[in-house]
């Protein structure tokens, strides 16, 4: 496993439980995105987009591209 979440993974995450919440747009940061996603999977009872090792790969990915802005 590679880095914990970031700041605004963990609130893109919490957001994504709002079902109020609208989706986010590109003015949000990458992790922020991915952390929405997730949470909205995990509130709506989805089945994982993907396994557990991917999902960490994506975190990873978009705090890459978070860095490199």
């Amino acid at each position: 496993m590679g880095r914990p979440a970031n700041a605004e993974m963990i609130e893109g995450f919490r957001d994504g439980y709002d079902l109020s919440a609208p989706e986010p747009s590109a003015n949000r940061s990458h992790s922020y995105r991915h952390g929405f996603a997730n949470g909205r999977d995990d509130v709506l009872h989805k089945r994982p987009r993907d396994t557990y090792e991917n999902i960490c790969d994506q975190a990873e990915a978009a705090m890459d591209a978070d860095d490199n802005r």
